[in-house]
């Protein structure tokens, strides 16, 4: 019997942990769903308690830092603790201790008190893409090749649903044997996950057609609906707004997950890197001109006039969730979030406009990177820039030090690490939440 280290994240539920997974991103209605644009649930093993030295009352908590500190691009690995100065709301702090961290290897320590990191690596990948990139299998392949090693934890999150990686699969199975398994999951769910975003893309594109009056230059994937000319004008504006809110329900962002996941990965023990990677998004729309014409031409209509001013409104794109709160939840939570834009090129259809239709969430996860400390690229190959992220996220400082003054209650405190003397690039997390 074939061995299969993949299991089904509810194969691995403690005592009711579970928190709401994949970012609610494209996804369909099968089994593993809650609601019809829902989430997959994902269950995490417990977490154990903290390593941090036991606190008295009326003292503060130590705090950890995971730092990486750039000159030209290059990991600076020669700095000691009198080096650093972290700046709590303001207040100038010395670090108490210093470990300098290559993989799952603790380099170096300094230590005016003991602690005790962990040092465990916990990854997680997810994928908010509607095409399958092959380039995708490369980064894969990076991942087992020169990442993952035994003791470390995987989570793979696709457009369909969760898998974890098996504790004891690194060293019962070939790593080969685990990335071409790991390949043909991702393809497999990539395909059926984005098959109805890419349904909808491809009736946007026969109705933009049929009311911007072009029948030429038909791509193989939009064969000519006959039933689209008998349409009345009115009826066809309609079908056109009701694709651009099927497309926008599936791709609703929902803030209390996005809370919820950095909640559940915060009580995880180990470092927790995250590696998020976003496809660029094109949306077949009625373009400007054809849409100030029709305004003009339908003045005494008021049906489809009202339609059209309606279409302006679902072409502006709003944020659906609070962008600071998560950044301050990921912060808080001391995730390493690194964001991979797979940045294809515009397309290009004789007869249609096609409009960037990322640039909102592109946006608020770059923020999210930054305030995380993690790192984010803007790159056609995803391959090459997860290697890029992997790499400027294997070597860091972590430090730790103890507030001054005890937290009256919960408040977030902003961060900033600074490297005394020198000008170099300083990469942390944001802050964190006293309690």
């Amino acid at each position: 019997m074939l061995y299969l280290p993949w299991r089904d994240s509810p194969a691995y539920v403690p005592e009711n942990q579970e928190i709401e997974g994949s970012f609610g991103l494209y996804a369909i209605k099968t089994a593993f769903l809650l609601e019809t644009f829902g989430l997959a649930v994902l269950y995490f093993i417990a977490a154990s308690q903290t390593s941090f030295p036991q606190e008295t009352a009326g003292t503060a908590a130590s705090v950890e830092i995971h730092v990486r500190v750039l000159d030209n691009g290059q990991f600076i690995n020669t700095l000691s603790l009198g080096d650093f100065e972290i700046l709590d709301g303001g207040r100038v702090h010395k670090p108490e201790a210093l470990y300098l961290i290559e993989g799952q290897n603790l380099v170096r320590r300094e230590e005016l008190r003991p602690f005790n990191p962990q040092l465990s690596r916990n990854y997680y990948l997810l994928f908010q893409t509607t095409d399958y990139d092959p380039k995708l299998a490369e980064a894969v392949d990076y991942l087992f090749k020169s990442l993952l090693l035994p003791g470390d934890t995987m989570t793979l999150m696709t457009p369909m649903k969760p898998y974890s990686l098996t504790r004891d699969a690194l060293l019962k199975m070939p790593k080969e044997t685990l990335s071409k398994e790991m390949q043909q999951i991702l393809r497999k769910d990539i395909q059926a996950g984005g098959g109805d975003y890419r349904e909808i893309v491809k009736d946007l594109k026969r109705l933009v057609k049929s009311i911007s009056g072009s029948r030429a230059g038909f791509d193989s994937d939009m064969e000519t609906d006959m039933s689209i000319g008998d349409f009345g004008l009115e009826s066809k504006l309609e079908s056109y707004k009701t694709a651009l809110m099927k497309l926008e329900a599936i791709r609703i962002m929902d803030e209390k997950k996005l809370l919820n996941f950095a909640q559940a990965l915060k009580s995880r023990p180990g470092q927790k890197f995250v590696f998020f990677f976003y496809q660029r998004e094109f949306r077949p729309e009625i373009s400007p001109g054809v849409l100030n014409t029709m305004m003009s031409m339908y003045q005494d209509q008021q049906n489809i006039l009202s339609t059209l001013m309606d279409l302006f409104h679902f072409y502006k794109r709003e944020m659906t969730f609070n962008v600071a709160r998560v950044k301050q939840a990921f912060a808080d939570a001391s995730i390493s979030f690194n964001f991979i834009f797979m940045n294809k090129e515009s397309q290009y259809i004789m007869g249609l406009f096609m409009k960037e239709h990322s640039e909102d969430l592109y946006a608020a996860f770059r923020e999210m990177a930054r305030a995380s400390g993690g790192f984010a690229d803007n790159a056609p190959n995803p391959a090459a820039a997860f290697k890029n992220a992997a790499i400027s996220t294997d070597k860091y400082y972590l430090l730790y030090y103890t507030p001054q003054e005890v937290p009256q209650g919960r408040e977030f405190r902003n961060l900033l690490v600074r490297v005394k003397g020198k000008d170099y690039l300083v990469f942390h997390r944001q802050g964190y939440f006293s309690e």
